[in-house]
C-alpha cells in the first residue's frame, strides 16, 4: 500500500562568483526623516556563501490541487521604511493580498499583472492602514509598487496550488509536497527560472539545490514594471 504522508522537497539556492555591487537607492528629502536618505537595493539579497534569500520554489502549475482553504493564511506585504517586505512573495492564485502600511507616511499600493494591467490601485494614507483584494485567478506575476515612492518594488508570483515556498536568509527551502512525481520551479525576478523533474515517496525527503552564476543576474528597471523577460515565467 502506498505511503500517502507528505513527502518533502529541502535544498538550498546560490549565487556562484562575486555578487553584483547594488548601491544604496536614494529616497527624497520629504521621507529621509522616516525612512534615511537611502535604502540598501534588495532586489537580490545574497548572504554568506552566495547564499540566495528569496526564491520562490514550487510545484509546477498544472497540479492537481485542491479548493482554497478559507483559514490558509493571506498573502501579506508591508510598506515599512519606505520598502515592501518581502521583496518577492509567493502566493495562490484567486486567494487575496493584503498590503500594510507601517510607515507614518502616506504610501499608495499599485499591483500591476500582464502588460501593465492595474489589479489594485488604493492609497495607504496613514501608519496602520491596510487593504486585502483578491489576486487575479490566473496564475502569474504581479509587479507591485508605491506610485509615490518610485524605489520602493516588489514581486509576487502566483501558482494554481499551495505548494510553494520561499528560500530564508541561509538560502535554504523546505516544501511539503503529496507523494507524486513533479516539475519544480525555482523563480527569482532577477535570475533566469529553472524547471527540475524529481520525484517523492511519502515520508521521503528529496534533496534539491541549485546554483546560478553571477554571470546570470539581470537587470530589474527600478520602480517600473519589468520587461516580460525580466519576469518570465518557466
Amino acid at each position: 500500500m502506498a505511503d500517502s504522508r507528505p513527502g518533502v522537497i529541502e535544498g538550498d539556492v546560490r549565487l556562484r562568483g562575486t555578487p553584483p555591487d547594488l548601491p544604496p537607492l536614494p529616497t527624497s528629502p520629504s521621507v529621509a526623516s522616516v525612512c534615511g536618505s537611502t535604502l540598501p537595493d534588495r532586489s537580490l539579497v545574497v548572504g554568506p556563501g552566495g547564499a540566495l534569500a528569496f526564491v520562490v520554489v514550487a510545484l509546477a502549475d498544472g497540479t492537481e490541487a485542491p479548493a482554497p482553504d478559507p483559514d490558509a493564511p493571506t498573502a501579506f506585504l508591508d510598506q515599512k521604511r519606505c520598502a515592501f517586505e518581502p521583496p518577492v512573495l509567493a502566493a495562490r492564485a484567486g486567494t487575496s493580498l493584503e498590503v500594510r502600511n507601517s510607515d507614518a507616511l502616506l504610501h499608495n499600493v499599485n499591483a500591476l499583472a500582464g502588460s501593465q494591467r492595474s489589479v489594485l490601485n488604493v492609497a495607504l494614507p496613514i501608519e496602520g492602514s491596510r487593504v486585502r483584494r483578491p489576486l487575479p485567478a490566473a496564475p502569474g506575476v504581479l509587479h507591485v509598487r508605491c506610485d509615490l515612492h518610485p524605489w520602493m518594488s516588489a514581486a509576487v508570483r502566483t501558482f494554481e496550488h499551495p505548494w510553494f515556498t520561499t528560500s530564508d536568509a541561509s538560502g535554504h527551502f523546505r516544501l511539503e509536497v503529496p507523494p507524486g512525481s513533479y516539475s519544480v520551479v525555482l523563480w527569482h525576478p532577477r535570475l533566469p527560472g529553472v524547471s527540475r523533474f524529481l520525484s517523492v515517496r511519502g515520508g521521503e525527503t528529496v534533496r534539491l539545490d541549485q546554483t546560478w552564476a553571477v554571470e546570470q543576474v539581470r537587470d530589474l528597471p527600478l520602480g517600473l514594471p519589468p520587461a516580460a523577460t525580466s519576469l518570465s515565467v518557466p
